[in-house]
C-alpha cells in the first residue's frame, strides 16, 4: 500500500521482516490517521507486545507478525541447548497475545509445521505473510461483482491493507469496484471502543472514495430508513458451520440486516478459516481492557501529538468485550479466495484445503 512516511511516498505493507536489522517492522496503527509511522520489534518479545497493545492489528496482519515473531525466536534461540523449550515458550507467549483471532494460531502453527531453522522458518513466515497478500488482492476480485453503481454500502471496523498485510478483505472489493468506475457510497461505522473506522475512513479517502462515518448505535436507523443495500465486514475467526468471529457490534448488524433483508458479506483470507472449532460457541472471547472504553484516544492540535482523554469519572465499571459471534444463518454469503460461498461449500473447502 502506498503510504506518505516522513513526507516521503512509500509502498510499504503493514508488517515485515527487514533483513538487515532482522527485526519485526511494522505501520503503527495506533497513531493512523494522524501520523504513519513505523514501529521497530528488535525480538519477539517486542512483537508479542506490538500484538497485545493492537499497534498491529487485523487478524490476518496479526497472523502474520506472530509467524514473522516466532521466526525471530527460531533466529535467536537456534545456538542454545535448551532451543526447544525456548521455542515453546516464544510460541505460547505470541499466542496468548490476542486469543481470538485464529489466523495468529494458524501462522505460528505453519512455522512450525517443518523441521525449524532460521531460514525455514523466516522463508515460511514470508510465504505467509505473502499468501495473505495475495489472498487479499483476490477476495476483491472475486467480491466486486456484488458492488453496483448506486449502492450504499455499510461496513464495520477496518478491514483494509493495515488488516491484511497489503490488501485488505471487506474493502478490497470496495477499492476494486471504485477503480473500476463504479460509484457508490460507503457507510462507516466509527467501531467503538477503538474507533477502527478512523483507519477505514482513512483509506477509503486514499482512493477518493464518497464515504460518510457514523456512530455505531446510527447504523440501524440508516437500514431501516431504506439508506443501506449491502453489508460488507471481515472476521477474525471463522467456525466450521460458518459462524464468524469478529469485532463487537457485527452481531447486532447481522440481526438488523436480516430483519430488513439487507445482504449481509463476510469477506476473509483461507489464514481465518478454523476447521477444528465446530461453531461459534466455542470460540473464545478476549476480555479487554476497561481503559479502551473508558479513555479515548485523539489528536490534540494544541499539543501537536496523540493525546488520551478521560470520558467517565472514576468508580464505574465496565466490560469490553472484544469480539461477538455471528451466527451462520444470519450471513448471506462468504467472499473467499475461493469464491463467494455458502455455509456448505465454506465447510466443505475448510475440511478439504
Amino acid at each position: 500500500m502506498k503510504l506518505q512516511i516522513n513526507g516521503e511516498v512509500t509502498d510499504k505493507p503493514a508488517v515485515w521482516w527487514d533483513k538487515n536489522s532482522k527485526f519485526v517492522k511494522m505501520i503503527d496503527q495506533t497513531k493512523i490517521p494522524f501520523q504513519v509511522e513505523v514501529f521497530n520489534c528488535p525480538t519477539y518479545r517486542e512483537t508479542v507486545q506490538a500484538i497485545k497493545k493492537m499497534i498491529i492489528r487485523g487478524a490476518p496482519s496479526i497472523g502474520a507478525a506472530a509467524a514473522y515473531g516466532l521466526a525471530q525466536a527460531v533466529d535467536e534461540f537456534w545456538d542454545n541447548e535448551d532451543f526447544e523449550d525456548q521455542i515453546r515458550i516464544a510460541y505460547d507467549e505470541l499466542l496468548a497475545a490476542r486469543p481470538t483471532a485464529v489466523d495468529l494460531k494458524n501462522g505460528l502453527d505453519f512455522i512450525k509445521s517443518d523441521p525449524l531453522t532460521p531460514e525455514g522458518a523466516l522463508n515460511r513466515a514470508q510465504f505467509f505473510a505473502d499468501r495473505i497478500a495475495e489472498e487479499g488482492l483476490k477476495i476483491g476480485q472475486i467480491g466486486k461483482d456484488l458492488i453496483k453503481s448506486g449502492m450504499n454500502i455499510l461496513t464495520h471496523c477496518h478491514t483494509g491493507a493495515l488488516a491484511l498485510v497489503d490488501n485488505g478483505s471487506a474493502l478490497s472489493p470496495i477499492i476494486q469496484a471504485w477503480e473500476e468506475g463504479k460509484r457508490f457510497h460507503v457507510y462507516v461505522d466509527e467501531t467503538r471502543p477503538r474507533f477502527q473506522g478512523r483507519m477505514t475512513a482513512w483509506e477509503l479517502n486514499q482512493y477518493g472514495i464518497d464515504h460518510t462515518v457514523i456512530c455505531d448505535s446510527a447504523s440501524g436507523f440508516f437500514i431501516s430508513q431504506g439508506n443501506v443495500d449491502l453489508v460488507i465486514l471481515g472476521a477474525d475467526r471463522v467456525a466450521r458451520n460458518g459462524d464468524i468471529a469478529n469485532k463487537i457490534g457485527t452481531y447486532n448488524l447481522a440481526l438488523i440486516s436480516h430483519y430488513h433483508d439487507i445482504p449481509f458479506y463476510t469477506a476473509f483470507p483461507s489464514s481465518t478459516f478454523d476447521s477444528s472449532t465446530p461453531t461459534g460457541k466455542d470460540i473464545e472471547i478476549e476480555q479487554r481492557d476497561s481503559l479502551e472504553v473508558k479513555q479515548a484516544l485523539g489528536y490534540s492540535k494544541i499539543l501537536n501529538e496523540n493525546h488520551v482523554v478521560s470520558l467517565y469519572t472514576e468508580n464505574i465499571k465496565f466490560n469490553n468485550p472484544a469480539f461477538d459471534i455471528t451466527p451462520n444463518k444470519f450471513i448471506t454469503g462468504y467472499i473467499t479466495p475461493h469464491g463467494i460461498l455458502d455455509k456448505a461449500e465454506l465447510e466443505d473447502i475448510m475440511l478439504n484445503l
